[in-house]
């Protein structure tokens, strides 16, 4: 599918629509879109959605580098990564047929897309690659051919997961109270909670691609010990959230607090007491529906 007489890729078959919220890298920004520019099939478009709107001539300045290669557009929206994606994919609108949101730190090899677009086909809803970063694959990606569960549907991670459109808008979108820089204390869990809502409808059908790898920045490696740990614990809570808004079995919540509780011996690399204490104490507030401390700023750092 989607390839041309010449045995290149046909982008008028597979109109992939990239929606990005940033909060001010404007250099990882570049490259990501660079990236986007370099690919053997092209986005259809790119909406960038930003926070703050002082921050709109710099980010006019950036878009104006790629007028010759890419069709971007911009949109300030409200704060959060939830209500920066939406707004993205509402200014892509018609225009596209399937919706890809990586974070603005994410990189891609020049065939990414030509390969995902194999991937996109009729009957399809969703296409889930391997996010990737220097400690090695994000989450374990199921079998490919499994069916979307709720223990596998963890393994989709947003910026490296492709949604039909039009399915993506009945379900209504990404849920505005979970996810980064959200009004509430659940930092994370917008990707799960957005396939489980699409999955309830008719027709839903994910297909699973661990051999395409999408590079990301590590989650928590780059944050100062402080940072991390409240990272940890905020992207916790929403985890435990999510557990908790799905009614997930009491026996599968205990499992995810202890398996949080064991990140030093199951992820040394990655997870100290410190980090674990914290992912243990946020996921317990999540199943809980409520946090132990009433602090003024919940919100994790915008991935």
């Amino acid at each position: 599918m989607g390839e041309t007489d010449g045995g290149g890729p046909d982008q008028d078959r597979v109109k992939i629509g990239v929606a990005v919220t940033t909060v001010g890298r404007w250099e990882p920004l570049r490259e990501l879109l660079g990236d986007l520019a370099a690919q053997t099939l092209r986005p259809s478009a790119v909406a960038i959605a930003h926070h703050d709107a002082a921050d709109h001539p710099q980010l006019e300045k950036l878009v104006e580098s790629f007028s010759g290669t890419l069709d971007i557009r911009t949109v300030v929206s409200p704060r959060g990564i939830s209500n920066g994606r939406n707004a993205a994919a509402a200014a892509l609108g018609p225009d596209v047929d399937w919706l890809w949101f990586p974070n603005d730190t994410t990189r891609i090899e020049p065939d990414t897309l030509a390969q995902l677009s194999r991937h996109c086909v009729a009957g399809n809803t969703a296409v889930a690659a391997q996010l990737v970063d220097s400690e090695g694959p994000r989450n374990p990606l199921p079998e490919p051919g499994s069916t979307l569960t709720r223990r596998n549907v963890w393994g989709a991670m947003e910026p490296a997961t492709l949604l039909e459109r039009t399915a993506f808008e009945a379900a209504g979108g990404w849920n505005t109270s979970l996810g980064s820089g959200s009004d509430t204390p659940w930092q994370s869990g917008e990707g799960p909670d957005l396939l489980l809502r699409m999955a309830e409808r008719d027709n839903f059908a994910i297909t699973w691609v661990p051999d395409i790898a999408i590079s990301a920045q590590t989650e928590f490696a780059h944050l100062p010990p402080r940072e991390r740990r409240r990272k940890q614990r905020s992207y916790g809570r929403g985890h435990g959230y999510v557990l908790r808004l799905w009614h997930y079995p009491w026996w599968y919540k205990a499992v995810n607090l202890v398996a949080a509780a064991l990140m030093p011996l199951r992820k040394p690399e990655k997870f100290g007491p410190g980090e674990a204490f914290a992912l243990l104490v946020g996921r317990t507030e999540g199943v809980l529906g409520r946090p132990f401390t009433r602090a003024t700023d919940h919100r994790a750092i915008l991935r």
